[in-house]
This record gives structure tokens, C-alpha cells and sequence, in this order.
């Protein structure tokens, strides 16, 4: 390790020397232009400010720092969102270019063997030693370039996005000068996943047999996952505790005049959890009922139940070029127009939304500064009820709920957040006994003193 300020040179631990202006020691955990750094030691050597150089003990890195980069999220702020969206595009692709560019010149280094003059043991040492590349990127890295060498076609593939890195090392193996075009062809423009789906209904292999088997004590098991196996046939692993075990056994026996296959089983639970929890949620039921009425803001059943069904349970946010958004995890149902500032409980004034999108919709409504105070009091709720152990009673939730539906109303009406949220606080007392209604009378008493 060297240290100290405005030498001339430098001489890295490969014997390599540079010219240098200053150097500087940064230790692991401090902060600086090149982040927070852990587990290892580096040496910065700049060379004035557009240039530097950075060091460890097996290796040195030439960084440019020009000017631009060193400035670039400040030009970036300058941006419309369109041209934002755009330039990232544009950026992406020169990223895919630069990872075809990357990809041919390992092919040819490997086909030339020139890592061992190099100093390197293998084509894998040089990539994560001498490249500073992660384990997972070289290996794909490295299955991309020798598939490169038998089958350049896969550069101009990864040059214009219609294949990744990572599809291309699952599909390397199986490439062969028989069925690579029309493998390429299936493959191109699918995800890891969507290749792995491919790759079984060319190569399938047979159903695994039903596994229950007990783990060593700090054993790790297998990673939870689902695997194609063949067409329309996949193999399911997970691991499990004592209780989920015992459950499972009793389910088999209570199946067994039909089947004690797992599958059979399990898909028959997963059948009535589906059947429960769309009820619960979404209201979807083989015989709906005539609804009984429901709180101001609260869709009622059928509303919940039309929208689910309306929107494919997904989410039906659309961008202004057409993209749908795919999401089918944390589904919420979203008011067109939010109840706070005139709208119905209606099916016409309802969607389903993500989280993300249902936030993002909240936020250009209200206000990003009013929807992030909302979550923060909620958060402080919940952990004000884990530290006591105590659950809230129902008249404590119902009052608060007045509050915030009462504050709201409030800020909608154009007065000022600071203004409304005294006024919120002086009632609070009075939230438990008093309808929303009178509260918002009292309220705007106090903001509008005859």
C-alpha cells in the first residue's frame, strides 16, 4: 500500500508505472466519488481532474473522469421526462452494442489462448481479476463468447437486444449447426425464464417423482424455485417446516379415495385458497348477492367484483405510447377520480392498479409531499402498536380515519396544509363522538371565522 501527495509516479504491484498528480488512501467504508468502499483497501491515483487510476493490491483500473461524467445526473435534471425516457433508450442500446463489441473480443482472446501469457490461469481468472467482472457475469460472459466462435450470428443478436447475455449462456450448450437458427429464432426476444420454457420443449426431461425428505440440521436446502422440465410440465421445490409437513400428509389421506399425489393435492388446495381469497378481496363469488350498502369510500362488492373481472386481474394502467403495465402481484382497487374530491364508489370510477402505479396516481392527485406524510403517520402507527403489544380498538381506528378523511377534505378545498392540520388537531377529541359531516362544519368554522 503506498500513500502521500503530488509525486510524479507511482508504481502499481505488477510493476506497471504511472504518472501521477496526486494520490490519495481511501479506506474501506469511507465515502467518496467512487461510493462507499468495504472489505478492501484502494489507492486513488489521479492525474489531474479528467484522468485517474484505481489500484488494489492485485490490480489497476484506468477510470475516466471527464468532465461530462463528472456532471451528468446535473444534465440529466435538465431533461423532459420524454426526453429522460429517450435517452435512456438510446443509452440501452449502446449498452447492448458495447456487450456484443465486449463478447467478440473474449471469443477471439480465448480462441488465441492469450490469458496465459497474460498471466492469467484461465479465460474465468481474467474476467473477474483482470476485468473486475462479477462471477455470474463472466461465467455468462464467457458461454457467450464461445458460442460467438461457432455461431457468430449470436453478436448481431445481442447488438440489437433480441437476446441477452444470460439467455444466451443457457442457450449456449444446447446450440448445435442442426438447430441453432430455428433454437435463436424461438428463443429471441424472451426472457431467462421464457428460454428456460423453450429449451424444455426441445430437450424435455421426465417428471421427477413426489420428494418429501428431511434436511440436515443447518443444512441448506435447495433454493425455492420452478423448473420447466417439458412441455406444460414443470417441477416445483421448496422447503418447509414440521407443521406445513404434517398438513400435507393429512391432506393426502384425506384425498386418498381420489389421489395422493402431491400435485393433485396441491392444486386442489391452491383451487379453494384462490376461490377464498378473490372472495374476500374482490368480492368474486359464484352467486353474488345484492349488496347491503357500504362507507362513503369503500366499493362495494359488486363495484370490486366488476372491476376485477373488467381489468383481467392486472393492472390496467396504460402509458401514453401503449404500454400496458403487467403487474398481477399487489393488486389495489383505485378511484378514478378519488372519493376526497367528488367521486363515486361506483364501477365506472373504478380500476385496478398496482401499488406502484396506485401511489403514483395518488401522488400527482394530492401531492407527493401530502401522500408521503400519510404513509409516514401510518408507518408510526404500526410501530407505535408493535413497541405496546396492544391492538388499537375500533373506536381509535374510526376516529383517526375521520381525521385523515376530515384533513384531506380540507387541503381539496384549497387551505393550506399547516392550517388544516391545526384545525384536524383541535377536533381530534371530538372524532370519536362527532359524523365526518359535523366535523368538517366545525372545521371550516374555525378556518372561516364570521
Amino acid at each position: 500500500m503506498w500513500f502521500g501527495s503530488r509525486v510524479r509516479s507511482a508504481r502499481a504491484p505488477n510493476g506497471r508505472a504511472f504518472e501521477t498528480k496526486s494520490i490519495f488512501e481511501v479506506r474501506a467504508g469511507s465515502k467518496g466519488s467512487y461510493g462507499v468502499l468495504k472489505k478492501a483497501k484502494f489507492l486513488v491515483v489521479c492525474r489531474g481532474k479528467p484522468r485517474g487510476v484505481v489500484m488494489s493490491s492485485s490490480k489497476a483500473i484506468s477510470v475516466e473522469l471527464s468532465a461530462t461524467e463528472r456532471t451528468a445526473l446535473s444534465a440529466l435534471k435538465d431533461l423532459s421526462n420524454r426526453d429522460l425516457w429517450s435517452s435512456a433508450v438510446v443509452a440501452n442500446a449502446g449498452r447492448r452494442k458495447a456487450t456484443a463489441h465486449l463478447v467478440a473480443h473474449l471469443a477471439e482472446i480465448d480462441r488465441r489462448e492469450l490469458v496465459y501469457d497474460e498471466g492469467y490461469s484461465s479465460m474465468y481468472d481474467f474476467c473477474v481479476r483482470g476485468l473486475g467482472m462479477s462471477e455470474g457475469t463472466a461465467y455468462r460472459s464467457i458461454a457467450g463468447a464461445r458460442a460467438a466462435l461457432s455461431f457468430p450470428v449470436v453478436l448481431t443478436l445481442l447488438a440489437d437486444g433480441s437476446l441477452h447475455l444470460s439467455g444466451l449462456s443457457l442457450l449456449a450448450p444446447r446450440l448445435t449447426q442442426d438447430n441453432h437458427t430455428a433454437l435463436l429464432k424461438q428463443a429471441a426476444g424472451k426472457s431467462s425464464a421464457g428460454i428456460r420454457v423453450v429449451l424444455a420443449r426441445w430437450f424435455p426431461k421426465p417428471d421427477v417423482p413426489d420428494q418429501v425428505k428431511p434436511l440436515r440440521t443447518g443444512g441448506k436446502g435447495p433454493a425455492p424455485g420452478v423448473e420447466p422440465l417439458s412441455e406444460g410440465r414443470f417441477e416445483v421445490h421448496f422447503s418447509a417446516g414440521a407443521s406445513l409437513k404434517a398438513k400435507l400428509e393429512h391432506a393426502q389421506n384425506l384425498m386418498s379415495h381420489v389421489s395422493r399425489e402431491l400435485e393433485v393435492v396441491i392444486e386442489r388446495a391452491l383451487d379453494a385458497l384462490i376461490r377464498e381469497l378473490e372472495r374476500k378481496r374482490w368480492g368474486k363469488t359464484d352467486k353474488p348477492r345484492r349488496s347491503r350498502g357500504t362507507k362513503p369510500g369503500e366499493p362495494g362488492r359488486a363495484a370490486r367484483r366488476e372491476v376485477y373481472e373488467r381489468d383481467g386481474a392486472q393492472c390496467c394502467f396504460v402509458s401514453e405510447s401503449g404500454v400496458r403495465c403487467t403487474a398481477k402481484a399487489y393488486l389495489q382497487y383505485d378511484h378514478i377520480e378519488a372519493t376526497g374530491i367528488g367521486g363515486s364508489d361506483g364501477a365506472s370510477n373504478g380500476r385496478v392498479y398496482c401499488r406502484s402505479h396506485n401511489l403514483n396516481a395518488a401522488k400527482k392527485t394530492f401531492g407527493r409531499e401530502y401522500v408521503e406524510e400519510k404513509i409516514r403517520l401510518r408507518q408510526r402507527r404500526r410501530s407505535d402498536t408493535e413497541d405496546t403489544g396492544d391492538t388499537t380498538d375500533a373506536e381509535d381506528t374510526d376516529a383517526r380515519e375521520k381525521q385523515d378523511k376530515l384533513l384531506l377534505a380540507l387541503t381539496t378545498q384549497g387551505f393550506k396544509k399547516g392550517e388544516a392540520k391545526k384545525a384536524t388537531e383541535k377536533l381530534a377529541a371530538e372524532a370519536r363522538s362527532l359524523s365526518l359531516e359535523e366535523l368538517l362544519r366545525r372545521a371550516l368554522a374555525l378556518l372561516v371565522p364570521r
